[in-house]
């Protein structure tokens, strides 16, 4: 009766001396509820039922009044103000069948911490910054260890003192599992995906900020100390601001809870430059500002950084030492237009020196499918690359993530930059090592001399690339050849001839067909002069190995010759205008420091140059000697380089294969002078839209999908791009750039394209290094999973049956779930919706492998009517319920 006395005589001070017989007490925090505060209930009436019982009675409050009881009740009472009316949107939930109670923003952990007393609302707080910085099993890790902490110091001041508050020593008697603070973990989690959407500009503008800060959240040591002082000073720091008194961000305490809590005070920005933000939030009527950097970088981390030993990270063994920080590159979420930025800074690692210049890369990529569409409108053929499943491909999606570079200023380039470079930091095996730059468009040549229009273009293109095989191979300029062919008027060309590299053996001091024995070093021309009378100057050699090659007689070599050279010049050639052609190239040629001979005068073979070219006596050479050339680069029937060969007795061809010519760092070279060479030609308009685009699609046309990862990578991506274009809201984990996407387990058993074409329409299909892959339905969820958490490779066999998949606060499932059964729905075939079932981690519902069903009863045939249908559509499966099962990817 004492003890009894004793309570009651304490009730009116506030606190309770409480003998050792009360310390037994037990208390239902489940059951204390009050009501939300009149700027929450906009955030309770968009929740769902269920959520709300779940927030107003379930775990959730438990855990939010049970917390906020012995994390010192009333750190902070101020309010949102009207923030989360803002970001709370009601959702329509009749179309959405079984998820209809799960549809719409997860707002459940606030809703229950406003309907445990507002002053709970700073545990809610509390969660966000956790969520905000930490993963799912480190934040987990912080939970316990603060709540163990705090129950410990409770007991311990009421067994020193023998007086606690009756509600705080209660509430250390509760235990929280950890699955259910997992559960209010994941709640914040996705309330802050939401926020994040809603509130998308004011958010990338502050972490555009934040990441020209280097600051410690806190120096503590101790997890529970560092933790309790970030939470308490960002509370009251912002609750200063709140009330007009401006502040000093001292610490990364207060920039953590700008970017958790999406409130927006005005700031005013000193590093790297002065500047004030004005952001207009109306929580910050009274006028609070907060100064940002005149604190002195004392650190190594970039952006708002935080260091703890995590004691209950893993089961058994010492503190693990963690280290996290809200900077852009530690992002834990992209969406897919951020995605696919850093999927472009990935692509541009892999090209090497060409994807160095990102904006003349981008400019590229977005130049060449622009030609592409253009070219659709002259060959219809070409429509395959943007019609049909092209209009899913990777192409075409990085060509528009290429515009939105292009076409981004500001804060928003700035952003795209930081995405761009996390690509190509941190992704360099995402996309696999492509073995050509540009989309292969630059192997051996033969594409881009297809594509430069100009003649002059195109030999200062091989040049420059003649030059690097020169130097490698150890040529000298009798030994590396360039062939090109020269537009005479109208129809008529002929093969003209250039050195590759500058010759010292010819002098600019005489006659076209009087080369002198020694002058300045300079470049040579064999220029076509008008004379119709090559095959007449054909070496003896040339056609005898003609014979060997073709198995022809020598009198059918002959017509061969004449019949090609023929339909090069014409029949009738018209010498005067070939005169005036050959003088007034000369002139501009000589003038340009070029040694010019006649083309006619020479004693070449060259009527089939996949047998070789040969040349007797090369350059007026008193010696009367053969030399012998092989195609080395570029599009032998256009323009190319030729190089000597040594050929036995008889003939007998030995020829180097062009893959196998240049070594790895001469390739790397040819492909960055390339690059180079290309993008101005791009720039300046010197491309054949059209050639471009049958060069593109040659290069995918008979590229090997089934052996190159590049491609597989490529592939992958536009099929997840894909499915996530129906999610407008979803995002994806950044680990997912750290993958080796072409090796995920829903890629190796792909069924890759459909087959059902016919040999007449392969011009006409889409190649297959564009279409996307087709994905069964256990793919499907593979390749979210995977994307959602950034990690999982899961065998997409373990995924067979399963109907939905729910990850943070995105719900996916099979169209067929909630389709009309009348409607076709094909397989792969992913929806999604805003919403969360409540569960941490990644959960699938699956239907159980043999589920009840009634009996059919022949007592009960006299009750079911066979009426016709009468056109009144009405529901019948109200009393009918389901049965599913849950399987968890847990982080617990």
């Amino acid at each position: 009766m004492a003890s009894i006395n004793k309570l009651y005589s304490s009730i009116a001070s506030g606190s309770l001396e409480i003998a050792p017989a009360l310390a037994n007490l037990n208390f239902d925090f489940a059951l204390w509820k009050v009501a939300a505060p009149k700027e929450f209930e906009g955030v309770g009436s968009a929740l769902s039922t269920p959520r709300r019982e779940e927030a107003e009675s379930g775990t959730l409050h438990t855990i939010a009044h049970t917390s906020n009881t012995w994390l010192d009740e009333g750190l902070w009472d101020s309010s949102f103000g009207d923030s989360p009316g803002l970001v709370v949107r009601r959702s329509s939930r009749k179309s959405y069948g079984v998820f209809a109670s799960r549809v719409g923003p997860d707002a459940t952990s606030l809703w229950a911490a406003a309907t445990s007393g507002t002053s709970a609302i700073s545990i809610h707080l509390l969660a966000c910054l956790l969520a905000r910085i930490w993963d799912g099993p480190e934040a987990i890790s912080i939970w316990v260890e603060v709540i163990k902490r705090r129950k410990e110091e409770i007991i311990a001041e009421f067994d020193e003192t023998d007086i606690a508050r009756l509600a705080t020593l209660a509430a250390a008697r509760q235990d929280l599992p950890r699955a259910q603070i997992a559960e209010w973990d994941d709640s914040a989690r996705a309330w802050l995906r939401n926020a994040d959407m809603v509130k998308n500009k004011q958010q990338k503008q502050l972490m555009l900020i934040l990441d020209n800060v280097q600051v410690p959240v806190n120096r503590k040591t101790d997890t529970y100390e560092s933790v309790m002082e970030a939470w308490t000073n960002s509370l009251v720091q912002m609750e200063a601001l709140v009330q007009g008194i401006s502040q000093q961000a001292r610490s990364g305490e207060i920039l953590l809870a700008l970017s958790s809590w999406h409130l927006f005070p005005d700031l005013t920005v000193v590093t790297p430059s002065m500047a004030h933000v004005r952001q207009n939030d109306p929580v910050f009527g009274l006028g609070g500002m907060l100064t940002i950097g005149l604190q002195t970088p004392n650190s190594q981390e970039n952006g708002v950084h935080w260091s703890l030993p995590l004691a209950y990270l893993r089961h058994y063994g010492a503190p693990v030492v963690s280290a996290r920080s809200i900077s852009s590159g530690s992002r834990s979420r992209l969406s897919l237009q951020e995605l696919l930025q850093a999927t472009l800074g990935s692509l541009l690692q892999g090209w090497g020196a060409a994807g160095k210049d990102t904006s003349r890369a981008l400019n590229w990529m977005s130049s060449i499918y622009r030609m592409v569409t253009e070219a659709t409108k002259l060959d219809n053929n070409l429509t395959n690359l943007t019609t049909g499943m092209a209009e899913h491909s990777w192409l075409a999606l990085l060509s528009k993530a290429a515009d939105c570079y292009i076409a981004s200023k500001g804060l928003e380039r700035q952003h795209n930059n930081k995405l761009i470079s996390l690509g190509r930091k941190q992704a360099q095996t995402f996309l696999g090592t492509p073995s050509e730059p540009l989309f292969g468009m630059l192997k051996n040549g033969r594409y881009v001399m297809k594509m430069i229009t100009n003649e002059e273009d195109k030999i200062e293109y091989l040049r420059k690339v003649g030059k690097i095989i020169a130097e490698q191979r150890g040529l000298d300029s009798s030994q590396i050849l360039i062939r090109y062919k020269h537009r005479l008027s109208g129809p008529r060309s002929v093969y003209e001839y250039a050195t590759a590299i500058p010759s010292t053996n010819a002098s600019r001091k005489r006659k076209a067909e009087q080369p002198d024995a020694y002058g300045v070093q300079s470049n040579v021309r064999w220029l076509y002069s008008g004379v119709n009378a090559l095959h007449e100057n054909i070496p003896t050699e040339f056609v005898e190995k003609c014979c060997t090659h073709f198995g022809k007689s020598e009198k059918e070599v002959h017509s061969a010759i004449e019949l090609r050279l023929g339909d090069l010049l014409g029949n009738d050639v018209d010498k005067a205008d070939s005169d005036e052609d050959f003088e007034r190239r000369r002139v501009v040629l000589d003038t340009a420091g070029e040694c010019i001979f006649k083309r006619e005068n020479q004693l070449i073979g060259d009527a089939f140059p996949e047998v070789g070219i040969c040349w007797r006596s090369f350059g007026g050479s008193a010696h009367c000697s053969t030399t012998w050339y092989s195609f080395i680069y570029g599009a032998i029937d256009d323009a190319a380089l030729f190089i000597t060969e040594k050929r036995p007795h008889r003939f007998i061809n030995v020829r180097i294969p062009a893959d196998h010519f240049f070594n790895i760092m001469t390739l790397a070279e040819i492909n960055a002078i390339s690059a180079t060479e290309i993008y101005s030609l791009f720039e300046s308009d010197k491309i054949d839209p059209l050639e471009t685009a049958r060069g593109l699609e040659g290069c995918l046309r008979y590229a090997r999908v089934d052996v190159d990862p590049h491609l597989k990578s490529l592939k992958a991506i536009s099929t997840a791009a894909r499915m996530y274009s129906h999610f407008p809201y979803a995002s994806v984990d950044v680990r997912i750039l750290q993958q080796n996407l072409y090796n995920a387990s829903w890629i190796r058993t792909c069924i890759g394209s459909r087959k059902d074409y016919t040999a007449g329409d392969e011009l006409r299909r889409t190649p297959e290094a564009l279409q996307p892959y087709l994905l069964s339905d256990g793919q499907a969820f593979a390749c979210l999973a995977m994307f959602e958490s950034g990690r999982y490779d899961i065998d997409p066999e373990q995924l067979n049956g399963v109907m939905a998949m729910c990850s943070g606060d995105s719900i996916f499932f099979c169209a067929a779930l909630l389709a009309d059964p009348y409607e076709p729905v094909k397989s792969g075939d992913i929806r999604g919706l805003i919403g969360n079932i409540g569960r941490p981690g990644i959960a699938f519902l699956v239907p159980p492998e043999n589920p009840l069903l009634k009996e059919a009863s022949l007592d009960e045939w006299p009750l079911i009517e066979h009426n016709d249908f009468d056109g009144c559509l009405l529901d019948n499966f109200q009393n009918t319920s389901f049965t599913f099962l849950l399987l968890r990817l847990n982080h617990l």
